[in-house]
């Protein structure tokens, strides 16, 4: 099964990869200017990704945080932004034919990648990053390293043993 993990942002990371190898990731900006133009890049990049076949059989995408969960740190035009970055990935996804999409919450693939959903932003994505460099798996950044972790999440979904291979619970030498 070949999985297609999304990090939905104006700089979007993604990771794909057949289940039991490794993901290839990276990252794209849409760009800076209104709305109408990210959706627009990002619909154009998408659509283009999932031109060549064989496509993913699943896509999955970071889920947006609930209403409250920012209050303070974002902006309702951001929020605003991000829900319609998520429409245009779930309508590509749609026109290409994939049938399985679904979501996953940030926590929960913390949780799985790197052992803890309570670490703040900016050591979170850290930690993904070293967990990537652990695993071997190439992020050029912490968008492309955040895909691979929901990469990774689903790819347990399917075959839990890689689930315990991931985890920092069964690594030797490793320590939260």
């Amino acid at each position: 099964m070949h999985i297609l993990a999304l990090d939905v942002a104006t700089k979007c990371g993604f990771a794909r990869g057949e289940v039991g190898g490794v993901p290839s990731s990276g990252s794209v900006a849409f760009g800076g200017g209104g709305d109408r133009a990210v959706f627009a890049a990002a619909l154009s990049w998408l659509s283009e990704f999932l031109e060549p076949r064989p496509r993913p059989d699943w896509v999955i995408l970071e889920a947006l945080l609930p209403g409250g969960a920012m209050k303070g740190e974002t902006q309702r035009a951001t929020r605003d932004r991000l829900a319609g970055l998520r429409g245009v990935m779930l309508a590509v996804a749609q026109c290409r034919g994939i049938k399985r999409v679904s979501e996953a919450a940030v926590g929960d693939v913390r949780s799985h990648f790197v052992g803890t959903r309570k670490l703040k932003r900016a050591a979170a994505k850290a930690e993904v990053l070293r967990t990537c460099a652990r695993l071997g798996w190439p992020a050029e950044d912490d968008n492309a390293g955040d895909a691979c972790a929901l990469w990774s999440y689903a790819v347990a979904q399917i075959d839990p043993q890689h689930g315990i291979r991931v985890s920092p619970l069964f690594q030797k030498g490793v320590a939260l």
